[in-house]
């Protein structure tokens, strides 16, 4: 079966569009100008979000607009295609949000006959989305509402079949906590998740459970037995990687011990260098405590980095390095069936586990200086190193009950709320909390975390790799760049967000690490659109310039591209990026010139007409006009 406009490959060439209000759906077949200036993936969602909503809107009122996309590599054989892409004004940072996921959910959508689904204004009551076969219904969700992510995928299962696709909520959606993720393929050894920047407290605002999807068609490729012939060459090349070996044998876990060594695995909320017990939460002692089941991989993947565990009280998706730090080393606590416990509860009430450990993180902190007392922590006393605290924290946010009603919040509207000077514990830019890897140990890695468009995020450039030592011929990074060195780093940082925004419209997993130049020409084989590397990092740019401008229109400046106080004035004491601050200024001023910004950080009119995207910013903001 092709559920397909015949003359797309790579893509479907469909758009469901649902108007949960009036409870309809109608469907939109894809512009060839939409696909040239934007590829798909996170390219399209953005030029959808910006025609569809106002940028002013309430994160949480019906008048968001909520997008699941694919890209023209998802569900092909290119390997590692599984993943999707989720975008709206998010509800953490009150600006542009967006989150990615793999697995299998996003292939299952494009073989039911669409690229992507628009979500538009709010059910009356609690519902679901069933599409099959190039057909979808709004369905009751009342007997879903309050369930876990896991029993509602139970639950869905039973009723529909053991052979769908389940992309959900969990309680924490449902109320609003404003860092709620999306959980898809979620039993029986999963979640995959579209983690950060509160996509699932969107979708709980829209009275929308899950999104559940049986597809039987194909995806069409232009070209298949090239493909097929250059993917067998390079697999062995993908499969030499240093990291990439890594991944398969231990994930991101294993990836642990060189990362403290870097001075980059935080402590104590990023204020301590060294850790004797950082041995206690490695990948190794993981698999020691027999905790690490075995391996499971996302669609064509080799890698097989995605690890099963199972404890007497939990089985699922192993926690990855994000979450060992974020719960454990920056938390200070080193038990590994606590964290297997805590990742577990994390995906059943659906929530991202960096905003979660970074804002209890924040809570501890301010009550060590005296700062919050039992009285804001609902009687609990928090100390460092305390499990059973932080688990009951966890539930607390995910019910919303309690001193997790604040915490909900997100640790930069919560340090607003109370004041009295916690905000300096807070360590957010943008208001998304700060991913597990210290930028004064990686200070091109400190820009990308003030300059990427949805608050500080690790993946949005992988800029730390480059400090590594990789280089990137193809798009012209052929130096090695000191890690502690500011020099060149505004040029390459722009280069590899740029690039990377490439990625995500694809859309494909970054730890295949795939050279650009062979991207561009599988796509061009894929899809029969020849583009070389200069055209694509062009989109990359557009799309990254028109994320910027829909920041610009929610108040966002320099002022905000910058990094917590900790970063920028306080050194570690000891470890690998010991005596270390991150110099952010000459480095932004550098960026700032090569993206084409102003020194306020906002785009200028010339930048935008020769992307071809001044039409769409002036939408957005009509003042870009004057720049």
């Amino acid at each position: 079966m092709v559920l397909h406009v015949p003359e797309w490959f790579g893509y479907i060439g469909r758009i469901l569009y649902v108007d949960l209000t009036n409870e309809k759906t109608e469907t939109r077949e894809l512009k060839e100008e939409e696909v040239d200036m934007f590829i798909g993936g996170i390219g399209l969602a953005t030029k959808i979000l910006v025609e569809e909503m106002d940028p002013l809107v309430d994160p949480l009122s019906p008048k968001n607009v909520l997008v699941f996309m694919t890209g023209p590599l998802t569900g092909t054989m290119i390997p590692s295609s599984g993943r999707y892409v989720v975008a709206a004004k998010s509800p953490l940072t009150l600006a542009w949000g967006e989150a990615h996921a793999s697995g299998f959910w996003g292939v299952e959508l494009k073989k039911a006959g669409f690229d992507g689904i628009v979500l538009k204004g709010k059910a009356t009551s609690p519902v679901y989305l069933w599409i099959h076969n190039g057909e979808a219904e709004i369905r009751d969700a009342e007997h879903l509402w309050g369930l876990s992510t896991i029993d509602t995928d139970i639950k869905l299962k039973e009723d529909l079949g053991k052979d769908i696709r389940v992309a959900a909520i969990g309680p924490a959606g449902e109320r609003g906590v404003r860092y709620a993720n999306i959980c898809n393929d979620i039993t029986p050894d999963g979640p995959r998740v579209a983690g950060r920047t509160g996509m699932g407290a969107v979708m709980g605002s829209k009275n929308v459970k899950a999104i559940v999807i049986k597809g039987d068609g194909r995806i069409p490729v232009k070209n298949a037995e090239r493909v097929k012939s250059i993917i067998r060459r390079l697999l062995p090349l993908i499969l030499s990687f240093p990291t990439t070996q890594i991944h398969a044998v231990s994930g991101t876990p294993g990836e642990i011990e060189e990362f403290y060594e870097y001075g980059d695995m935080p402590i104590k909320n990023f204020t301590v260098g060294t850790w004797d017990r950082i041995k206690n939460i490695t990948f190794k002692r993981f698999k020691e405590l027999g905790i690490i089941k075995g391996h499971r991989a996302c669609w064509a993947c080799p890698i097989h980095c995605w690890k099963y565990a199972e404890t007497k009280e939990t089985k699922g998706r192993a926690a990855e390095y994000e979450t060992i730090a974020s719960l454990g080393s920056l938390l200070t606590i080193d038990d590994p069936f606590y964290i297997a416990k805590a990742n577990d509860l994390c995906n059943r009430y659906g929530i991202d586990t960096i905003s979660t450990g970074v804002t209890i993180a924040w809570a501890i902190e301010s009550f060590e200086k005296g700062l919050l007392t039992k009285e804001d922590t609902s009687g609990l006393e928090l100390r460092w190193g305390d499990p059973e605290t932080v688990l009951s924290l966890i539930k607390m946010i995910g019910e919303r009950k309690g001193f997790g009603k604040l915490l909900g919040e997100g640790c930069r509207l919560a340090s607003k709320i109370i004041g009295r000077g916690t905000e300096k514990y807070c360590m957010h830019v943008k208001g998304l909390e700060i991913p597990m890897h210290d930028p004064r140990a990686f200070k091109g890695m400190g820009l990308q975390y003030a300059t990427s468009n949805r608050g500080a995020c690790h993946l949005q450039g992988l800029v730390f790799r480059i400090e590594q030592g990789q280089r990137v011929y193809d798009l012209k990074i052929y130096e090695r760049p000191d890690r502690f060195s500011v020099e060149g780093k505004g040029r390459i940082v722009a280069i590899m967000e740029m690039w990377h925004e490439v990625i995500e419209s694809m859309i494909i997993c970054k730890f295949t690490d795939i050279p650009p130049a062979h991207l561009a020409g599988l796509y061009s084989l894929i899809t029969g659109r020849k583009r070389n590397v200069q055209q694509l990092l062009e989109a990359g740019r557009r799309i990254f310039t028109l994320k910027r401008v829909f920041n610009v229109a929610n108040g966002i400046r320099r002022k905000d591209d910058t990094l917590p106080e900790r970063f920028l004035k306080e050194p570690l004491k000891d470890g690998g990026a010991k005596g270390q601050v991150v110099e952010l200024e000459p480095m932004l001023a550098e960026y700032y010139k090569y993206m084409g910004w102003n020194e306020d950080g906002i785009p200028r009119k010339e930048t935008l007409q020769g992307l071809g995207i001044f039409e769409l910013a002036k939408k957005l903001y009509p003042d870009i006009e004057k720049t």
